[in-house]
């Protein structure tokens, strides 16, 4: 699997920034997990909303989701002029009710996240756990051809988290809280040594830090983060592609 991060910024983005977003090519095709502000212009630089096998939300709070009205529009314009067959694949979960009705249209079929049903996409298994925040989230774990990929969503310290991670190849992180920061007030998040926790009893090979305070002390957090997990941890690079 090929993984680009459109965005890693919790809450707002910095300028010229993006909240969360993740590209994941299995080669067989792609998926896109979560959708907030400012991804639409980073995704638009690697592919098209043709492209996409499926669309994931975490969690129906803006920064995770900002830009999927964006990325509907570009579907009803696929969908019209031919390029795109299917409507939109959108998986989300069924709360705030009020979010949720939104995202509704002739350019998506959406499915509502059930834990107790892994889904396939883009050759890939996907499955869901309920962790930790202040409204429904999930965090997602991604399989393709025995490599793994989870990513915490939004969250406080939670063991089924540990258990999700466990052994993946790359795990993305929440680390919102930050000694100092005035970004967030916590409910519902993690801080960089609580992200190397779980990284290091889950037995994950590769730790990235997200959804980044933008106040933060981010060496700080790496270095917290590396304590906690015992191996070294990365700060998300929106430039590079990680592959597993």
């Amino acid at each position: 699997m090929d993984i680009t991060i459109l965005g890693y910024w919790g809450g707002y983005p910095s300028a010229d920034g993006a909240t969360a977003g993740y590209l994941i090519d299995t080669g067989e095709g792609q998926i896109l997990l979560d959708c907030g502000s400012g991804v639409m212009s980073r995704l638009v630089k690697h592919t098209r909303v043709d492209k996409l096998d499926g669309v994931i939300l975490s969690h129906l709070h803006y920064d995770h989701m900002a830009d999927i009205g964006i990325l509907q529009y570009a579907a009803t314009g696929a969908i019209r002029n031919g390029r795109m067959q299917g409507k939109l694949a959108l998986f989300a979960p069924s709360e705030p009710v009020n979010m949720l009705a939104a995202l509704y249209g002739d350019h998506s079929e959406i499915t509502i996240i059930d834990p107790a049903r892994p889904v396939r996409l883009a050759g890939a298994w996907v499955e869901f756990v309920p962790v930790d925040h202040t409204i429904p989230c999930y965090a997602v774990k991604i399989t393709y051809r025995g490599k793994v990929l989870v990513y915490s969503g939004d969250t406080s310290y939670c063991d089924s988290l540990v258990e999700l991670a466990r052994n993946a190849d790359i795990f993305l992180c929440e680390a919102t809280i930050c000694e100092g920061s005035k970004h967030t007030t916590g409910a519902g998040h993690m801080d960089a040594s609580e992200a190397g926790m779980i990284a290091g009893k889950a037995g994950v090979k590769k730790l990235v830090l997200v959804h980044l305070p933008g106040d933060g002390d981010f060496e700080h957090m790496r270095q917290s983060a590396s304590a906690a997990f015992g191996g070294p941890v990365e700060l998300p690079d929106t430039s590079r592609m990680y592959t597993v």
